[in-house]
């Protein structure tokens, strides 16, 4: 497992960046606290939820928002979920709430990928 120093951490948490974000993923992924078995990968909620939500993007950025709630566990869609509104994410839960319920429905996933496209920079902010 790759270790990290604090200072290569705090940089790539400085930069508020889609790429940074990435890296940051891959670190903690490497973690002894990693573990697929738990909703929320036995990540702290709010560490959890913005990984998750880059997944979500990159997803929606790629192949279609669809892709990522055909693919999510349940479990894990409820933690990003109460974890968002434990976060008092108002808007990002409707939407990946609204997800979750349509995502069989084409014209529901063309509206949200295009609000997660309008809106990346703020959620990744």
């Amino acid at each position: 497992m790759p270790r990290y120093s604090q200072q290569y951490i705090a940089n790539l948490i400085a930069q508020h960046d889609y790429g940074a974000l990435v890296d940051l993923q891959r670190a903690a992924s490497g973690s002894k606290l990693y573990d697929t078995k738990h909703p929320s990968f036995g990540w702290p909620c709010a560490i959890f939820v913005i990984f998750e939500l880059a997944t979500w993007i990159a997803q929606a950025d790629r192949s279609g928002v669809w892709t990522y709630y055909e693919a999510t566990p349940p479990m894990r869609m409820n933690c990003v979920l109460a974890t968002l509104e434990e976060l008092g994410a108002v808007e990002l839960h409707k939407q990946y709430n609204y997800g979750k319920n349509h995502w069989q429905d084409e014209d529901a996933c063309d509206r949200l990928d295009c609000w997660i496209c309008e809106h990346e920079p703020a959620i990744i902010a």
